[in-house]
């Protein structure tokens, strides 16, 4: 979904909230109508606040201030008496500042804010939510400053990034911490291997055109598309370099963010797809293209 669906439907899912307090509150008013010195009560009160509001005199206003306060005094034994609390009168808004409405004081609400973030890592399937900057562990002094470049680029509105090296240093962790990243920033993100990718272009070129124009979309129009471990997909002919291209040459040109990580050397790249493709992935003017030093992590753990 595009981000104004996406605001959408995070608006809607705070307004179910609301809705659920609300009618939670109206079930709690409703079981304490079923006792009649609950009802009794409830009308004493109306009929004092309406004379406090019409008295024409100051003892008249003094004397239905005294009623308000002895009846809100019983009405206070009534709620003990049937376990409840003054609270409970009240909708339970799981955001107490906005009460689930989204937005306080007319901005956007925080919790707003966090159910759009939920929906953005629900869409760009990022399968740990943990690995990100904060929680790194990694010690080598090189990977560290390609990790403050990476993060720079996550931080700005432009830039690309290519992570090569062997299996086991980090690429895919410094990938989903970028993924995460962005979308903490409030980015669409889309996270995926490879692999997934190529079948998804293998489905586009045997599906019917609305099929190819609708996932295609959805590739170019997210604000940052995590490919990881590229080289390790099937190949097609006729189908995965020509879409490879046309996805990372549409991005390029809307100025749409690209992260890839891949075990191939920038020779085996070069081997390994078109001058086109190879062209596209390398460049540094556009580009971080850093390679992660180190031994294999897996095997040291």
């Amino acid at each position: 979904m595009n981000k104004q669906q996406l605001v959408s439907l995070a608006i809607s899912n705070i307004g179910k909230r609301r809705t659920a307090a609300l009618d939670a509150n109206d079930r709690v008013l409703t079981t304490l109508r079923t006792h009649a010195d609950w009802r009794q009560n409830e009308h004493d009160l109306r009929v004092a606040t309406v004379a406090e509001v019409m008295s024409n005199t100051p003892e008249q206003k003094a004397q239905a201030i005294a009623q308000t306060k002895t009846l809100t005094a019983a009405r206070n034994k009534l709620l003990a008496k049937y376990g409840m609390s003054e609270a409970d009168l009240l909708p339970q808004y799981t955001c107490k500042k906005c009460g689930d409405t989204g937005y306080a004081d007319n901005t956007p609400c925080t919790c707003l804010q966090a159910e759009i973030r939920r929906l953005l890592i629900a869409e760009s399937d990022i399968l740990h939510t943990e690995y990100t900057f904060d929680n790194s562990t990694e010690t080598d002094e090189h990977n560290n400053k390609v990790y403050a470049r990476a993060k720079k680029i996550c931080d700005s509105q432009h830039g690309n990034i290519l992570l090569f090296g062997n299996v086991g240093l980090g690429k895919t962790y410094l990938l989903t911490a970028c993924a995460n990243r962005c979308v903490s920033l409030g980015k669409s993100v889309m996270f995926v291997t490879a692999y997934k990718l190529n079948q998804t272009f293998l489905e586009c070129h045997l599906g019917d055109l609305a099929t190819k124009q609708a996932v295609t979309d959805n590739l170019t129009d997210v604000d940052v598309l995590v490919i990881d471990d590229l080289g390790t997909e099937t190949t097609y002919k006729n189908v995965s370099a020509e879409y490879l291209f046309s996805l990372l040459n549409e991005r390029l040109a809307q100025g749409k963010q690209t992260f890839i990580s891949t075990n191939l050397t920038i020779g085996q790249l070069r081997d390994n797809y078109d001058e086109r493709i190879f062209s596209r992935l390398i460049d540094q003017k556009t580009n971080l293209v850093a390679q992660l030093n180190g031994a294999d992590k897996r095997m040291s753990k």
